[in-house]
């Protein structure tokens, strides 16, 4: 859309062959070469993988061929790039000040023009921005620009000699709803990063994600999208991630290591396949600007908790560095099963590299290297406490990514995405362990090879491509009796080789208001047999310009893959014997339909209503099985499943000063038996879940959930910030001696005194026994209200000081997350912690 303040694209200016340049609103397409690409020719050892990609081509492309459309939207991935080229009337090149935002996403990234006039942002999220440029003794400008897809954008800016008296300042009157977004994507940007509150080490990123519609954090930081288990996926700079990523198994990620995240739970695009709960992407900080780029983080709090995060980029013309350290230790690292909070301790330290290189305006190559170690002990119940047990666990992480980007033009790319990666977990107990010593040496290596393409073909965008990723097993898992609950030691030493490949192609289609997404993937799994699946996509919505209004429905199919962690001995016929189940019982690939519809209203330019409602069918559905008290997690899989839900949220990111996002949750979940995979105890009442029907809420069933934060800045260099979160409470999984408990009945009749030196049972104190409603089988509503004052200490340029003081669970309420039944121990969340960051910029 053009601006009402002039502007003009001056010959003078070098145009880079092959980019687009945008001048109001029509578009001339600079190219050396006008062959189009018509075709990307895959070459791969997989035969499997070729036919995929020629079965769906084929199937799609009469479809493909009928699109016509005048804006093509790609609401998807954080790869948006954008080059902005600003100059004078006369040619001179302004080394301006360029702000690109999203108010209502929270994303804000800027910077200065270099010295050629040039400025270039990466990795951007798609949707609707708006785009300012200052420079002194020139009249400002703004305007709206939409981010559809990885095509580079060059755009050409002419700034204007403002009069001696007064500065214009041009904004563009329209709405900052994505109009082309076909169904639920949120969006978190640096902003928020930099002001989430303390907490303990490793938890920052879950808990900024915690706060979105939707997602609910269990035990140990796991988060489950949308009443999902397993089916969390991160991506990490367009490689996606498989693993459980919760504090029980790797060193979490940081929230200074990103520049932003961006969140998917429907409409999911073809190229995402295996885990698709909820889609966390994630984008690595690179600098706009050339020089050096340094920051320095401190946290220090409650539990003796300290992190210290180093982050350092360095950009030149063409290239950028970036180095990164952290590491840090906390008294409380998981969520105890204990109130005494016993021998909880964890450390961890990590390093990252990464180097990006345009080798001319076509080729770019970036590489990413990454290594985590955690160290931490498993808190105790009291009755082992008392019987001094001490269970270590060890986890450590190599990375490391090769990515490649050829621009054949501004309408065509291609992408090469490789990775190696390594993960191990150890576990090791004393000789006092009860009820069983147990000792554990596990992990996984993979390697991936991945490859896409965008084209542009008229008026229309098309992606497509595929991937092939192999993962190498090991697991050695023992155990011996110190209680009289088996009748004999278990060892397994087993290893074993996964193959995925997956082709896909997509394509968004938009006329007028109309936006439309269809989408196609093929999935092929092997572990123990071959899994192929055929999973459609299907996007649809309908903006209302006069209501400034976005109705939206969408359409899964999901093919989901079985979680690696554990899964040899789940399934390892020695467990059966353990609970006399029969035959060899591997946990089979999970299928599912998800739908959603929903309405996204803008009120004005500050304030914007999203609804939604979604329906999740599965069939094997995933869950965990925890190990008697171990920390050890088990997959599982139920006969099916159904989930259904609503989300509301409300956000006003600025209004004189003030910001509030609200965010209400209604979910309903129930799974049904039998149950396949896990190590039950023969004769405990999950072993019958085996072999009998029954219909029960999953562990991720809270009903209801509301988020609230509250930003208000007093000035330009203190702000304040309360946040509160209620929770309807989890099920509860009872044995049948639980069910004499009612809500009526004396409690204290069924404690024992807690003293450690006078007894040598599981005691279980009435604080807890409290927060338990055993007539309905729930836990009782959890809330947490926390607080954060920021202060800029000191400002000059880019370089700066700020302050943050935070008190979370300020009202020091007790919070049970889980308690002990069927499928998962007692974990109790924290209770009151005070906490401070110091972040400098230098």
């Amino acid at each position: 859309m053009l601006l009402a303040a002039e502007r003009h694209c001056t010959t003078s200016v070098a145009i880079p062959s092959k980019w687009r340049i945008v001048n109001g609103s029509s578009e001339v397409v600079y190219s050396a070469d006008s062959t189009p690409l018509t075709w990307l020719q895959f070459s791969m050892s997989s035969r499997f993988f070729i036919m995929c990609c020629q079965s769906i081509l084929k199937s799609l492309t009469l479809v493909l061929l009928t699109f016509v459309t005048n804006s093509p939207a790609w609401g998807q991935r954080m790869e948006g790039d954008l080059t902005i080229l600003i100059r004078d009337s006369v040619g001179q090149v302004l080394s301006a000040h360029v702000e690109l935002t999203n108010p209502l996403a929270g994303f804000t990234i800027d910077g200065y023009a270099d010295a050629k006039g040039k400025l270039h942002f990466r990795h951007l999220p798609t949707g609707a921005f708006e785009l300012r440029i200052d420079h002194p003794g020139f009249h400002s400008q703004s305007e709206r620009i939409a981010i559809s897809s990885a095509l580079p954008i060059v755009r050409q800016y002419v700034l204007k000699i403002a009069s001696l008296k007064t500065i214009l300042t041009v904004k563009e009157n329209a709405s900052l709803v994505h109009t082309g977004q076909v169904g639920t994507a949120s969006r978190i940007g640096r902003t928020r990063l930099n002001e989430n509150p303390f907490s303990t080490m490793g938890r920052s990123m879950i808990n900024a994600v915690n706060t979105l519609p939707g997602w609910l954090l269990e035990a140990n930081a796991v988060l489950h999208p949308r009443g999902s288990e397993y089916d969390t996926q991160y991506v990490i700079d367009g490689m996606p991630l498989y693993d459980n990523r919760s504090l029980g198994f790797v060193s979490g990620f940081d929230d200074g290591e990103f520049e932003a995240v961006h969140v998917i739970t429907a409409n999911i695009p073809a190229e995402f396949g295996r885990r698709l709960g909820g889609i966390i992407e994630l984008a690595t900080r690179r600098p706009t600007t050339n020089g050096r780029h340094t920051e320095l983080t401190v946290r220090n709090g409650s539990f003796s908790t300290t992190e210290g995060i180093f982050s350092s980029q360095h950009r030149t013309d063409g290239a950028v560095f970036s180095f990164g350290l952290r590491g840090g230790h906390t008294d409380r690292y998981l969520d105890p099963p204990s109130l005494e909070n016993f021998t909880n301790r964890g450390s961890s330290a990590g390093v990252n590299v990464g180097f990006e290189h345009d080798f001319n305006e076509q080729d770019r190559i970036h590489l990413y290297l990454r290594s985590a170690r955690l160290n931490f002990l498993v808190p105790n119940t009291i009755e082992q406490q008392l019987a001094q047990q001490r269970q270590d666990r060890q986890s450590g992480e190599i990375s490391t990514q090769l990515h490649f980007q050829h621009v054949f033009s501004s309408r065509a790319m291609i992408a090469v995405r490789s990775m190696v990666r390594d993960v191990g977990t150890k576990l090791w107990s004393n000789s006092f362990a009860t009820p069983v010593f147990t000792e554990q040496n596990r992990g996984f290596r993979e390697g991936v090879l991945a490859s896409t393409a965008t084209f542009e073909t008229g008026h229309q965008i098309i992606k497509f491509g595929g991937d092939y990723r192999t993962t190498n097993l090991r697991e050695h898992f023992f155990f011996r009796q110190t209680k009289p609950i088996f009748s004999n030691s278990f060892r397994l030493d087993d290893n074993r080789r996964v193959t995925d490949a997956a082709a896909f192609v997509q394509t968004n289609y938009r006329r007028g208001g109309l936006a439309l997404g269809i989408g196609l993937r093929a999935d092929h799994h092997h572990i123990w047999d071959n899994e192929n699946g055929l999973s459609p996509r299907l996007g649809l919505s309908y903006y209302w310009a006069p209501g400034d209004l976005i109705l939206q429905t969408s359409f899964d199919r999901v093919f989901q893959t079985p979680a690696n962690e554990n899964l040899l001995l789940s399934a390892s016929q020695m467990a059966r014997s353990l609970d006399d189940a029969e035959g060899f019982l591997p946990i089979p690939v999970s299928r599912a339909n998800f739908y959603e519809i929903g309405i996204t209203k803008l009120f004005s330019s500050s304030l914007r209503l999203d609804v939604k409602h979604y329906w999740r069918n599965f069939k094997n559905y995933y869950d965990d099985d925890v190990f008697l008290n171990t920390g050890i997690s088990l997959p599982i899989s139920f006969h099916s499943a159904r989930i259904e839900g609503t989300e509301i949220s409300l956000e006003m990111p600025s209004y004189r000063r003030l910001g509030v996002y609200l965010s209400y949750s209604n979910m309903l979940g129930k799974a049904t038996s039998p149950v396949t995979g896990g190590l039950f105890v023969q004769g405990n009442e999950a072993d019958e879940l085996r072999y009998i029907t029954s219909i029960f809420p999953i562990s991720q069933d809270q009903r209801n959930t509301v988020s609230l934060i509250m930003r208000y800045e007093f000035n330009s260099r203190t702000r304040l910030s309360v946040a509160a979160r209620y929770g309807s409470g989890l099920p509860v999984e009872l044995d049948d001696d639980d069910d004499d408990h009612d809500e009526g009945s004396d409690i204290s009749e069924n404690l024992v005194d807690n003293d450690l030196d006078d007894h040598a049972e599981q005691l279980i104190p009435v604080a807890i026994l409290r927060q338990i409603n055993f007539a309905r089988s729930r836990i009782r509503p959890n809330f947490q209200l926390d607080l954060s004052l920021g202060v800029k200490i000191w400002e000059k340029g880019r370089r700066a000081v700020d302050l943050q003081f935070d008190v979370t669970n300020s009202t020091n309420r007790l919070n049970v997350i889980n308690f002990s039944g069927l499928f998962s121990g007692t974990a109790l969340a924290p209770n009151r912690m005070v906490g401070i960051h110091l972040k400098t910029r230098f």
